[in-house]
């Protein structure tokens, strides 16, 4: 990441600093509740098959229900153990946005305080390393309003 020429460089996507409305920092966190909706039925599934066949005396089904049920319950402890992201979002006057996180949430402010001087300070320039792992947003909460509006004559979003 880095400011030069009056412009953001967010790896290789770049923003005129003029266009940029609002940098803000959030912290993204992983949507738990789905995890173990989604992972307990089937687990609790194959542990009735896995009952079932044991009481039957069948090794082979109980070996068929117990390997998912490891890889299952393996896989939801991963997705619960999924720590917090610290993001920085970085927002431009049309619809193009970019978003950075750091393991650090000190530190991101640090660099929302950098982006925002650049701003105010158009001589000002810097660059940072910043590592950006990668992420399935899908196990993350998202925080925001989401509009899908079709068709014409229409009047705005109804919150409830």
């Amino acid at each position: 990441m880095r400011v030069s020429n009056r412009l953001l460089w967010v790896g290789e996507a770049v923003y005129p600093l003029h266009n940029v409305v609002r940098v803000h920092t959030f912290v993204l966190s992983p949507d738990r509740k789905k995890a173990v909706a989604t992972f307990l039925p089937w687990i609790l599934l194959l542990v009735v098959l896995f009952v079932a066949f044991s009481r039957a005396g069948n090794p082979p089904g109980m070996l068929a229900a117990a390997v998912p049920v490891a890889f299952l319950v393996s896989a939801l402890v991963r997705r619960l153990n999924k720590p917090d992201l610290y993001v920085m979002s970085v927002e431009t006057s049309g619809a193009p946005s970019a978003v950075v996180t750091l393991g650090d949430r000190a530190e991101l402010r640090r660099l929302v305080a950098r982006i925002v001087d650049a701003i105010e300070h158009p001589e000002r320039e810097f660059s940072l390393y910043v590592a950006q792992p990668t992420v399935n947003i899908g196990h993350y909460v998202h925080v925001g309003d989401t509009a899908n509006i079709n068709g014409s004559g229409n009047i705005g979003v109804v919150k409830k």
